[in-house]
């Protein structure tokens, strides 16, 4: 049994021999590729390669570092123009109904960003976004998904994030946390659900294809957090969404996660009856907000927990004996689980952690 199966038979709620060891260590590979603190014997490696030297599984996520196997196309009258000086990226989307400007700041080696000024700064700029979301076209690409499959060879298993629902792409993609806010509760709260509407009219385009797709597991993308999202936001705004997208995807198949990687321990009891399967990056204490004990009060045996190891225990100055301790806790607790770091592996870590943290699965299932 590979981790490829190993990580299906947990969402299908069947008996595994070993729990599986699924990470997600992109940005960690090109950081140290890029500040030359990568391994050398990792020089000629993939992503694929890497993780199996160190005994792990990949969360391969399509259009994360690789390449995507989802094509959006916009029809020819919405123009894109991405222009970049020194480490600012400022992206213009021209439409025939208004232009959109967004300015983001990226990291000293271009690998993430940080959105500084965005597309939507008052309701003059939205009938520009709605026009833009309406006029997007998306095709699966079987080549590409091929090409990844090919890679992993059962080393783990491809995924896709689709984009966020509607408050979340709000809060995080178009107008900023505070922006939104005053939307909802002292502005026209009427006018930010109209696009929010076409917001989920454009997510529905990646749902009616990805859904006759062969991918199996699928992540609704979010970044939820508390101090972002309260409880009556989100039983609002983002409970109905998530359990039509996942009665849909039930229907035709396939298995459903959330990405929940903040404070969330007010949100368990309305994740639980959410309709997802699983719930990726909840992150215990000392980084998050609950504990192992916590998780498994809410969720019980009814929902996979995928990842639960906090990024800080991969970190050189954190002895690897709490580390330890910890992994043993939560294999030992979880009923359902795709162990993995909350939410990635780290720059700045002892990756040989990785290789250690597979061994000690190995002892433990070897104790069974």
């Amino acid at each position: 049994m590979n981790d490829s199966k190993r990580i299906l038979a947990v969402f299908e709620g069947k008996q595994i021999d070993r729990v599986p060891w699924n990470i997600r260590h992109e940005f960690w590979y090109y950081v140290a590729r890029a500040s030359g603190r990568l391994p050398p014997k990792y020089k000629d490696k993939s992503l694929a390669e890497v993780c199996k030297d160190l005994g792990a599984s990949w969360r391969c996520y399509s259009g994360y570092f690789v390449k995507n196997a989802v094509e959006v196309t916009y029809e020819n009258d919405v123009k894109f123009n991405v222009e970049r000086s020194g480490n600012l990226i400022r992206t213009t989307i021209n439409t025939p109904v208004g232009s959109l400007r967004q300015v983001a700041k990226t990291d000293e080696w271009g690998l993430s960003s940080r959105i500084e000024e965005y597309f939507l700064k008052s309701i003059e700029d939205f009938k520009a976004l709605s026009y833009m979301l309406d006029s997007a076209r998306v095709r699966f690409n079987q080549q590409v998904y091929d090409e990844l499959e090919r890679e992993l060879k059962g080393q783990g298993i491809v995924m896709f994030f689709f984009p966020r629902s509607s408050l979340q792409a709000l809060i995080l993609d178009y107008m900023g946390f505070t922006r939104t806010m005053r939307f909802l509760y002292i502005e026209r709260q009427h006018r930010l659900e109209e696009i929010m509407n076409a917001i989920e009219r454009y997510n529905d385009k990646f749902f009616e294809i990805m859904s006759s797709s062969p991918i199996k597991i699928f992540n609704l993308g979010e970044n939820i957090d508390v101090r972002m999202t309260s409880p009556k936001l989100f039983e609002k705004f983002c409970l109905p969404v998530y359990q039509r997208r996942c009665e849909y995807l039930h229907k035709r198949g396939k298995y459903v996660h959330i990405h929940v990687d903040g404070y969330a321990k007010p949100l368990l009891p309305l994740l639980r009856i959410s309709g997802v399967d699983g719930i990726e990056a909840l992150t215990p204490e000392p980084v998050g907000d609950m504990s192992i004990e916590d998780i498994v009060m809410q969720l019980k045996d009814e929902i996979v927990v995928l990842d639960g190891i906090p990024f800080l225990f991969f970190l050189p100055s954190i002895p690897y004996e709490t580390l330890e301790k910890f992994v043993k806790k939560i294999v030992n607790i979880i009923p359902r689980l795709v162990l993995g770091i909350s939410d990635e592996l780290p720059p700045p870590a002892d990756v040989e952690r990785v290789r250690r943290v597979s061994k000690l699965l190995d002892e433990l299932s070897s104790r069974k």
